[in-house]
């Protein structure tokens, strides 16, 4: 008989604030327990807000519109308002987005057709060999043929490089290493900066040293702010909150309502 509300990752700088903005001036009512994510807390932009998505089109236009040769944009494929910036970027700067099958998979299964697909104008697909040779293993060759009216192969990537940008991921790069004539002019990074102190994209940073490759980075979090989440817990204030999915719990302890700290593991009965 009781009543848990999660928080998940809501942003009011995603291209999905109405919905937020809703809930937020029409919470749930009768929550018992409050689960709320606190990734974001501890940082110092955190308190301010982020820029929103449509805040980063221009700037990637800016950097597309710098670079001589290919564009490398390092964004997770599951980021669908990324994408959506990604795209709108791409056709405001004259260039033609290319996306890996797994990507254009991942923007099918939304059915959304608001959203890029494989068959928009200004968009091709391009099937990297770590995912041909797990579609090969597999015998899952569906998984490419859907998308072969808009495939863009290897040997002619270099040829429109100049006016592409493709979404990169460090798996890539035997890929474009095997793609004679291509001049790649830049990578931007569209992830947490953080990421890169990661010793297992050192590689990657070798390799972007070695052919030297720019490096920019032009992101906004995939979490909400302190800004935002107190406007959140504000609305569903009677609630018990409990911290999930931070660093820096303690800044719950100077909000309103009652907060109840958990460690890992611990049973708890409301």
């Amino acid at each position: 008989g009781k009543r848990l509300f999660y928080s998940g990752d809501f942003r009011i700088h995603g291209r999905k604030s109405v919905l937020v903005e809703r809930l937020i001036k029409n919470p749930p009512k009768d929550v018992d327990l409050l689960l709320m994510e606190g990734t974001t807390l501890g940082r110092p932009e955190t308190e301010k807000g982020f820029p929103t998505e449509e805040d980063l089109v221009p700037k990637l236009i800016d950097l597309f519109n710098k670079t001589d040769g290919l564009a490398l944009v390092w964004a997770s494929g599951q980021n669908i308002d990324r994408l959506v910036t990604l795209y709108k970027a791409c056709r405001k700067a004259g260039r033609q987005l290319i996306l890996d099958v797994y990507t254009a998979h991942i923007l099918r299964a939304t059915g959304n057709p608001n959203i890029p697909q494989a068959d928009w104008e200004g968009i091709k697909i391009f099937l990297p060999a770590g995912q041909k040779f797990r579609i090969i293993k597999d015998q899952a060759f569906e998984l490419s043929n859907v998308f072969k009216p808009f495939r863009i192969y290897p040997e002619n990537i270099a040829a429109v490089a100049p006016k592409s940008v493709m979404l990169f991921r460090p798996s890539m790069i035997r890929d474009l290493e095997k793609m004679e004539g291509l001049q790649i002019g830049r990578m931007i990074m569209s992830m947490w900066g953080g990421y890169l102190k990661d010793e297992h994209n050192k590689p990657l940073l070798e390799w972007l040293e070695a052919q030297g490759i720019g490096l920019d980075h032009c992101h906004t979090s995939g979490h909400a702010s302190q800004l935002d989440l107190k406007r959140l817990r504000r609305s569903i204030q009677e609630a018990m909150l409990v911290p999930v999915h931070t660093d820096a719990a303690h800044h719950f302890d100077t909000w309103e309502g009652e907060t109840h700290h958990l460690d890992d593991g611990n049973w708890f009965q409301l």
